[in-house]
């Protein structure tokens, strides 16, 4: 299907990836009986959760680069 619409294969895994998780999804709300909206909010939670953790490891890998760049420089400078 994705072939006939010229998607990347990565592309084509994420929607793909995207699909799969949202039917497994409203298939435990129907298994468990839980409303759509309860499982939604739990989704976006879980969501804004995994961007909360990714950004805050891009700073946190950020800040010891910086660190690592000071260190080095401070260290030529005290060497020359």
């Amino acid at each position: 299907i994705f072939s006939l619409l010229q998607v990347r294969k990565k592309t084509a895994a994420a929607i793909a990836g995207i699909a799969i998780a949202i039917l497994c999804l409203w298939g435990i709300s129907m298994w468990q009986k839980i409303s759509l909206i309860e499982m939604s909010q739990i989704l976006l939670s879980t969501v804004i959760l995994l961007v909360v953790i990714i950004l805050s490891s891009f700073l946190l890998i950020t800040v010891f680069k910086l660190v690592f760049r000071i260190l080095k420089k401070l260290r030529r400078n005290l060497t020359k």
